[in-house]
């Protein structure tokens, strides 16, 4: 992991943090070009929708490119959100995939974030007799859970 990276944010996410009154512990992973953040008591978080803390990675993925001048993709998760997430949508989807077997019909999702639709796709990978894929752009990509 890049030092210079490390410092950076967690400087920065420090005195953010400071300003909001949170008391939050950071742990980074870094890998060729992409950063993890996760945040343990981060309490401004508690509750939050993925748009919070998508719109902070955003902010330190621009405080990176203007103070080191890097470009890396930055994700955010708030004790475990996002590890928790995955298991609700893998249940989700298993309930989906079964309903599209027995209503004979393709289901399409509300639009999710590219981890959630990577955990989707990954929970019905051998789900027998349904396939899926991803349709539409940007923050409109939703996954279809179609029977064969």
């Amino acid at each position: 992991m890049d030092p210079k990276v490390t410092q950076a944010v967690e400087s920065f996410l420090q005195e953010l943090f400071q300003i909001a009154g949170e008391a939050a512990r950071l742990r980074l992973t870094q890998s060729d070009q992409e950063l993890l953040i996760e945040l343990h008591g981060a309490h401004v978080f508690i509750g939050q929708n993925q748009r919070a803390l998508r719109a902070l990675a955003h902010l330190v993925e621009i405080y990176l490119k203007r103070t080191l001048n890097t470009d890396i993709n930055v994700q955010i998760d708030a004790d475990g959100f996002r590890e928790h997430r995955r298991a609700e949508l893998r249940e989700m989807a298993l309930q989906l995939a079964e309903e599209a077997l027995r209503e004979r019909k393709k289901i399409v999702l509300d639009p999710m974030e590219p981890y959630e639709r990577k955990a989707i796709h990954e929970a019905l990978s051998t789900f027998p007799r349904v396939h899926t894929y991803s349709e539409g752009q940007g923050e409109e990509r939703r996954v279809v859970i179609e029977p064969i």
